[in-house]
């Protein structure tokens, strides 16, 4: 359809996945643009920082996860992702933000610093950006340039201690914030669940998944999203 929503997207993205969830909760035809290495410079066209998701609505580019997911609150309102008290709509932003830059971080290093995830870590992201003969070439270079941002902070391998005590800790946190709910602020679907699912829902692949089994609620928590079709279509989406 002419005016149908354009996604940029990574199918191994927690964001692009934050963004492809809500579009699905909103019952949003939209269609998808996987960013291949050929496919680099038109993204770069959207977003000059070649990141995504980006998606393109009436032929404005609208960039990161978070400003999507507003846009939409904004053009389609219903079903509401963000509370309309202030004070929850403020807690949902803080969780949003905890989940996008705390537990991004954790997770990312689980899976670029742990030697035993590199293949999963590689496997989808390599085929999508480049299944071809220069994949391994690829693959190198994509490891080499987010390894080497967490080197930047002294984080290597020898850190994985200190990432698994940090994720325990956010676990606990998880665990008594959906204690005797169903979601993180209540009985409602909100954009705070689905940021921090976005995040948590990728680490059940990684060999740090055994740190979800000492928090019962948490695994619950995202099962319960899992079956939430729009939820667990578009993070299976491929």
């Amino acid at each position: 359809m002419r005016d149908e929503p354009i996604l940029y997207d990574l199918t191994d993205s927690p964001f692009c996945a934050k963004a492809r969830i809500c579009l699905q909760v909103k019952g949003i035809p939209y269609r998808r643009v996987t960013v291949t290495r050929r496919k680099l410079g038109a993204l770069r066209q959207l977003n000059p920082l070649g990141k995504v998701p980006v998606l393109v609505d009436r032929g404005h580019a609208i960039v990161d996860s978070s400003a999507i997911a507003r846009h939409l609150e904004a053009d389609h309102p219903d079903p509401p992702l963000l509370p309309a008290d202030p004070v929850a709509r403020a807690y949902c932003s803080l969780i949003e933000d905890w989940a996008d830059e705390s537990l991004y971080f954790v997770v990312g290093a689980f899976k670029w610093l742990n030697p035993a995830n590199r293949r999963v870590a590689l496997e989808r992201t390599m085929r999508e950006l480049d299944g071809g003969p220069l994949a391994p070439l690829v693959a190198y270079f994509a490891t080499r340039q987010i390894t080497g941002r967490y080197r930047a902070w002294r984080y290597t391998a020898a850190s994985l201690p200190h990432f698994e005590d940090r994720m325990r800790e956010s676990l606990a946190w998880l665990a008594e914030l959906v204690a005797g709910r169903s979601f993180l602020l209540g009985r409602t679907l909100t954009l705070a669940d689905i940021a921090v699912y976005a995040q948590l829902a990728w680490m059940r692949l990684y060999a740090e998944s055994r740190l979800l089994d000492a928090h019962p609620a948490v695994a619950q928590w995202i099962e319960r999203l899992d079956a939430i079709p729009a939820v667990g279509e578009a993070f299976a989406a491929h």
